[in-house]
């Protein structure tokens, strides 16, 4: 058998174990960076002031998601009945984006609640396969990538089993695509942001008396059973007018369902 003198440097293998160390070295700080991203988000998220603005509120979430996470283009939405609020709170998105995605890509949208059943509630566009590959290509192309868009991925918020509000995420051109390790970093803090959410909705003055004309007539019509189109018909105004009044008497009423607004409506004609 061949001695082996262990008193020989071989600069090759010490390179490599030089280099594998550095990249132990580098994990380590990077995996520190990190968890203290997540404690100062978690510290920064249970102090916010539950008392502020519905829009301030989110602006104020998407603003700690950015400084933490780097998530740079960010939009909260309320949810009810499926539907995204045509109201959005946006973090480094344009306007324009939005009205363009609402009134013609919404749903070629893979992240978007119709899209979305039976997925996680964190999702990454490409994980989901609920929709085919030829609308989900039609709406990146036609999209994402004429607003200077590369990815997207959202987080949704839930009350009582139901979607009550979504976090949308986007990467620009440029910039990397979402990967399983941001939707973990999320994932942690997840249960925080809806808990402080749903906190922040319980403790805002009530606006149940703070209703047009226009929607006490639709809310008369809700409660007999009429459906959008019938109310559109007897208001004389657009099925989307309906959607519209009726997504603003959700958050006046705070309720994700037109079941649950009629009964609460109800309830407040008595009260």
């Amino acid at each position: 058998m061949k001695k082996i003198d262990i008193t020989q440097k071989d600069n090759s293998s010490l390179a490599r174990i030089y280099e594998f160390n550095g990249e132990k070295e580098g994990l380590i700080l990077y995996e520190q960076k990190e968890v203290g991203n997540l404690l100062e988000a978690t510290i920064r998220i249970s102090n916010m002031n539950m008392q502020q603005t519905s829009r301030d509120f989110k602006l104020n979430m998407l603003q700690v998601l950015s400084e933490c996470f780097q998530f740079e283009h960010t939009l909260f939405w309320e949810v009810a009945d499926g539907e995204l609020n045509e109201q959005p709170v946006c973090f480094n998105v344009e306007t324009y984006t939005i009205q363009n995605y609402l009134h013609e890509y919404k749903y070629y949208d893979p992240l978007h609640p119709v899209n979305m059943q039976n997925q996680p509630d964190i999702q990454l566009m490409q994980r989901n396969e609920a929709i085919s590959k030829k609308k989900k290509r039609y709406y990146v192309e036609r999209f994402l990538q004429l607003n200077d868009f590369i990815d997207e991925m959202v987080m949704y918020l839930y009350n009582q089993q139901k979607p009550t509000a979504a976090i949308g995420f986007l990467r620009k051109e440029g910039e990397k695509p979402f990967t399983e390790q941001d939707s973990q970093k999320l994932s942690y803090i997840k249960r925080m942001i809806e808990n402080a959410y749903l906190l922040h909705q319980y403790v805002q003055p009530s606006e149940s008396w703070q209703i047009t004309q226009r929607e006490k007539e639709l809310l008369i019509y809700l409660c007999k059973g009429f459906k959008n189109g019938e109310i559109a018909s007897c208001l004389y105004v657009s099925e989307n007018t309906v959607k519209k009044h009726l997504q603003n008497l959700y958050r006046k009423f705070k309720v994700t369902s037109r079941t649950q607004l009629a009964l609460k409506y109800a309830e407040s004609l008595r009260a």
